[in-house]
């Protein structure tokens, strides 16, 4: 099975940082555990980044989808 490299490091790096204040500042605001803040931000990283993707439609992640249909 061939792994590519991910060829957009500065949407993953903008989306996790994004993320990441997006998430801390909802756990400051609602006094949320720091591991329900975690998960927030890794779910909100997932979202960003296929949103980003599916926006984009940038080649790699549509030669990934006929992958998964495969």
């Amino acid at each position: 099975m061939d792994v590519a490299f991910c060829e957009t490091p500065g949407q993953s790096a903008v989306v996790g940082v994004a993320a990441g204040l997006l998430a801390g500042g909802v756990g400051v605001a609602s006094t949320l555990e720091p591991a329900a803040v975690v998960a927030l931000a890794a779910g909100l990283a997932l979202v960003g980044e296929a949103a980003g993707h599916l926006l984009r439609g940038d080649r790699q992640f549509r030669a990934a989808v006929e992958r998964v249909r495969r």
